[in-house]
């Protein structure tokens, strides 16, 4: 797992400064690997089994909807980075934005599969986001 989640995150480029390179390969990337597909796909159970299913609000399945709940987890992705990176004690770099951001857009990308893949439980939803 250590090894995906270390190639995933080092398409962006290696951890600066390098001493810090065997921290964020081994603690901060595998942490926040999990908490960005955990979190994504909390948010889509969320978004297609609690709310327009369970609860059956029919109004809040339009794709605008699921737009606001995929620039929430995208929100999260980049503070769950920066926050497991100075968590961590790493020296405080640009890198750490960087790789928030890079963070966020796989966030956006784990919220996408994990909707293709669930969408069709929920009874309002079931199209969204097409």
């Amino acid at each position: 797992m250590k090894a995906f989640f270390r190639f995933l995150y080092e398409l962006i480029g290696n951890p600066q400064p390098p001493a810090d390179t065997p921290v964020y390969r081994d603690v901060v990337f595998p942490n926040i690997g999990l908490l960005n597909i955990s979190v994504s796909l909390a948010l889509v159970v969320v978004f297609y089994y609690l709310i327009n299913r369970a609860m059956g609000v029919a109004t809040f399945n339009k794709g605008r909807h699921w737009g606001l709940f995929l620039a929430l987890n995208a929100l999260l992705a980049f503070g769950i980075a920066i926050w497991q990176a100075h968590a961590q004690q790493v020296a405080d770099h640009s890198y750490i934005y960087w790789l928030a951001t890079w963070n966020a857009i796989l966030g956006m990308f784990w919220f996408f599969v994990f909707s293709l893949l669930l969408r069709k439980g929920s009874t309002n939803a079931s199209t969204t986001p097409f």
